[in-house]
């Protein structure tokens, strides 16, 4: 090195040494390493194998100097060899070509005062975000400050190993989240993410997402340290939702859309071919007597939504019913005979005098009701084709002024 390195890294707060690549000699060490060992009343070892615990021989460095060299270990933790003592130590391991830099950022008795400790210990106590360190042999889990806030637990009530955390979190979770930390390790990737619900100290449960990275290795490439971030979700996992029932529901009437229905119809009638069983479907026109077209906007909405909950209510719990246009549902009757829909189908459109005294409140009439039957296989073998079948008998019954008519 050049003179201002030399002093540079002679000085630099951070204990550190310079392993030869190709021999695992310390070829040298700035004066923080040297104290560490001082205080000790030892001087460092002459070669890797001599320092490290956990290295035998000197092939123990090349496997080593090989993982550092391709940027699969970043962070080495190991016991080092001060003296008579051993010593946990992270190193951050840095090659250079023919050397690589060691740098300590953390051992057993030494204080976390270095400037990569120093921010970390910053970012535990300070960050809006929920920040915790795992120790994957002894399974301690150390969480910050925002983790307690954001989780709304006292700091001494967050929890302290997997098996504390793992009883948070949602039981239809727990297995994503075991699966994805447990390859993390087996396969010493660098990051993960996932996401879950985690319980609250208000007893509630909170979408977060899960961010964490292998924090230290040791020499063999095992993960040894885990640090990780966790924040909030919520508010998009609600937009999503929202998003997902927009899809899926109508708005106004909250009936299944077209492309939801379709799925379940199609379910039904997979189930009435390989069971044999009846199958009909209903189309029902809202206003068959063009009433509705001619209320404002609002006075129609209310109506139709009148009409859909009405409907809804009169039907059976394994039938399904959506709307599939402005002012038409769409009812799918399983092991349903047409004889057995025509009276289901009778009792919508003569309501009870209570039920009447609701549907006029809210601008609808069952008078403006025309339904069209189609049944399966008769009048077709696809949804497509009784969908089509139930439209002509209700523009049939619409001509005819017709209330029910079967295809």
């Amino acid at each position: 090195m050049n003179t201002p390195f030399e002093l540079a890294f002679k000085y630099m707060p951070t204990p550190a040494f310079i392993i030869e690549s190709s021999t695992g000699k310390l070829i040298s060490y700035n004066r923080n390493f040297e104290v560490l060992f001082e205080n000790f009343n030892s001087t460092p070892s002459g070669t890797w194998e001599s320092l490290c615990e956990d290295a035998v021989s000197p092939d123990d460095w090349q496997k080593l100097n090989k993982k550092i060299k391709s940027g699969s270990i970043e962070r080495c933790e190991s016991l080092i060899r001060v003296g008579d003592k051993l010593i946990n130590m992270q190193l951050e391991m840095r090659h250079l070509g023919e050397t690589v830099l060691a740098c300590v950022y953390n051992t057993d008795h030494m204080d976390l005062s270095a400037a990569e400790n120093t921010l970390l210990k910053f970012a535990l106590t300070e960050s809006s975000a929920g920040l915790w360190i795992w120790e994957t042999e002894s399974d301690l889990v150390s969480c910050s400050k925002s983790i307690a806030t954001l989780l709304n637990y006292p700091l001494d009530k967050t929890p302290r190993s997997t098996t504390e955390w793992h009883a948070l979190v949602h039981p239809d979770d727990v297995k994503k989240l075991a699966t994805v930390v447990n390859e993390h390790v087996a396969l010493n990737q660098d990051y993960y993410e996932v996401e879950y619900r985690i319980l609250t100290g208000d007893q509630r449960y909170l979408w977060v997402k899960e961010r964490g990275r292998s924090y230290t290795k040791g020499p063999d490439g095992s993960i040894k340290k885990i640090i990780g971030f966790m924040v909030d979700i919520s508010h998009q996992k609600a937009l999503e939702e929202h998003l997902r029932n927009q899809a899926t529901f109508d708005e106004l009437t909250g009936l299944l859309t077209r492309g939801a229905a379709l799925t379940h119809f199609k379910k039904q009638l997979g189930l009435a071919k390989r069971q044999y069983t009846p199958l009909t479907m209903a189309k029902i026109n809202l206003d068959a007597n063009e009433r509705l077209s001619k209320l404002p906007m609002e006075a129609r909405n209310i109506a139709i939504q009148t009409s859909a909950r009405y409907i809804y209510k009169k039907i059976r719990e394994a039938d399904v019913l959506a709307r599939v246009e402005p002012d038409k549902l769409l009812l799918l009757l399983p092991n349903t005979s047409v004889k057995d829909a025509k009276t289901l189908l009778k009792h919508i459109i003569n309501p009870t005098e209570s039920e009447s005294s609701a549907l006029f409140e809210g601008n609808s009439d069952p008078m403006d009701f025309c339904i069209g039957i189609a049944a399966f296989p008769e009048d077709g073998e696809t949804i497509e084709e009784l969908a089509l079948s139930a439209n002509q008998a209700v523009e049939d019954g619409q001509a005819s002024c017709k209330q029910i008519v079967v295809n």
